[in-house]
């Protein structure tokens, strides 16, 4: 499983199973939870005139907090279902701060690419549905490894940004590079929609309790914010 939420979860058999308009009824809550905190965050922050520096911080505070909860939902599946609403609330801190600060620059930015992220999404489930695309175990090594690779590449940009204040050369400072690298972590993020899905259904084939929809419901949110911000991070090297 490539994503890494639902990487290591162990999942157990037992009870009423899971299914997928379970998963899908929870999927949307989190995704109405994060899309309602997103929002409101963001009008409350221009409304009541916050600075771009407090913005930065709650968001990005919002993000390493959800990260952390994330890690720990991996070594503990069985709490997703206690802490999927808290993860959405932060999650959607982190998209209304990181989206006011793309809207200050490139007003266009961010309603662009939430309309791309939902309409990958889309294409992806029609794709999964119809068969077009098979996810093999293959496929799923090649999505696993290339995975690992960009997140290897994100903690290396963090760290060097907040220890230093730099970035890594080309790949975060636009350009040909930069946006060739976003491609392919949007092409990425998609196939990783994919292995989603097919967690989804052999979770449904093994049994798995309902109680893990949360856990799997979790991992599309995560997937999803992260295809958004690369899609803003592009239309942003674009605009430039």
């Amino acid at each position: 499983m490539a994503n890494p939420i639902v990487s290591r979860a162990e999942l157990a058999v037992g009870g009423a199973p899971m299914t997928v308009k379970g998963v899908i009824q929870k999927t949307s809550l989190l995704l109405g939870l994060s899309a309602i905190t997103g929002i409101g965050f963001f009008f409350y922050a221009l409304m009541a005139g916050l600075s771009q520096g407090f913005i930065t911080m709650a968001a990005f505070g919002s993000m390493f907090a959800a990260f952390g909860l994330a890690i720990f939902i991996t070594f503990k599946p069985q709490k997703a279902k206690t802490f999927a609403v808290p993860y959405a609330l932060l999650e959607g801190i982190f998209l209304g701060g990181i989206s006011l600060f793309f809207m200050r620059m490139y007003p266009s930015v961010p309603v662009t690419a939430m309309c791309a992220t939902f309409v990958t999404a889309a294409v992806m489930l029609g794709l999964y549905r119809s068969g077009l695309v098979k996810v093999t175990e293959k496929f799923r090594s090649i999505v696993t490894s290339a995975l690992i690779a960009i997140m290897l590449v994100y903690v290396a940009q963090w760290v060097l940004s907040l220890a230093f204040g730099s970035s890594l050369p080309f790949l975060f400072e636009g350009g040909a590079i930069a946006i060739g690298f976003s491609l392919f972590v949007i092409v990425i993020a998609s196939f990783t929609l994919l292995l989603d899905f097919d967690n989804i259904d052999r979770g449904v084939a093994m049994g798995v309790s309902e109680d893990y929809e949360w856990l799997f419901s979790i991992g599309i949110l995560a997937t999803l914010v992260w295809m958004y911000i690369e899609f803003m991070r592009l239309l942003s090297y674009l605009q430039d």
